[in-house]
């Protein structure tokens, strides 16, 4: 084969091999990364609770957004659909939420079967509201998490209103999850693009690697045409 071809070939993939690997460097450093927000619980992270009434300090509205199971707001009375008490939550602004949940508490040996009734609302404002789902909680039942969810394109909404109506315990909640993506904690995922640009630049550097090897030990394929080796 001739040798001039031959060097023209090899010259040809070295510099297509760092151009490649220059290209994926300078790619990646500008849209390696996607970032996908995280569901969070942004009640707990940025709620404000309000409650037209509680019991104790202790059981004051911010307890149900506190991320704590053993804690949670209770009114201090009983409700009735005349009369309701009611516990709202101030996001702060419109999230994107995916699904809330509503915990009861553990079972701690009292109450047993006692019950409270809700209506479950979200607004965009603190006036009118939108009925999500409605529900009964017995006490004493282990772990009850009811779970209303926006799937798949989520609901916007800065306000959640939790609402009880009857039932044969003082009006009460232990948490109230509100799951929505926050951009501010997130993610960052490389993307499948610009890896295989990486991958490609990778590759060119191999090979040029393996042609200088190749090169140096034939003595020959980077030689021009019509040259002697020493001592011919």
């Amino acid at each position: 084969m001739n040798n001039k071809l031959i060097a023209g070939s090899v010259a040809g993939m070295l510099l297509l091999g760092t151009a490649c690997l220059m290209l994926s460097f300078f790619i990646v450093a500008l849209y390696s990364t996607t970032t996908y927000a995280l569901s969070v619980d942004v009640a707990e992270l940025y709620g404000t609770a309000t409650a037209n009434r509680y019991y104790k300090d202790y059981t004051a509205p911010d307890f149900a957004i506190d991320g704590q199971r053993d804690t949670g707001w209770i009114s201090g009375g009983h409700a009735s659909t005349n009369n309701p008490d009611w516990l709202t939550i101030d996001l702060g602004s419109l999230y994107l939420v995916n699904s809330i949940d509503l915990l009861w508490f553990e079972p701690n040996g009292r109450y047993a079967n006692y019950t409270v009734n809700y209506n479950l609302y979200y607004g965009l404002d603190n006036t009118d509201w939108v009925f999500v789902g409605s529900g009964i909680f017995v006490d004493e039942t282990p772990q009850i998490t009811d779970h209303f969810d926006f799937a798949p394109s989520g609901q916007s909404m800065r306000y959640v209103k939790y609402e009880v109506t009857g039932g044969s315990h003082w009006s009460s909640i232990a948490e109230i999850n509100v799951w929505a993506d926050d951009r501010s904690s997130s993610s960052s995922v490389p993307e499948p693009a610009s890896m295989l640009l990486l991958g490609f630049g990778l590759l060119g550097l191999g090979s040029m690697k393996r042609i200088k090897k190749r090169g140096k030990s034939s003595g020959s394929l980077l030689r021009p045409a019509g040259s002697k080796t020493k001592g011919s």
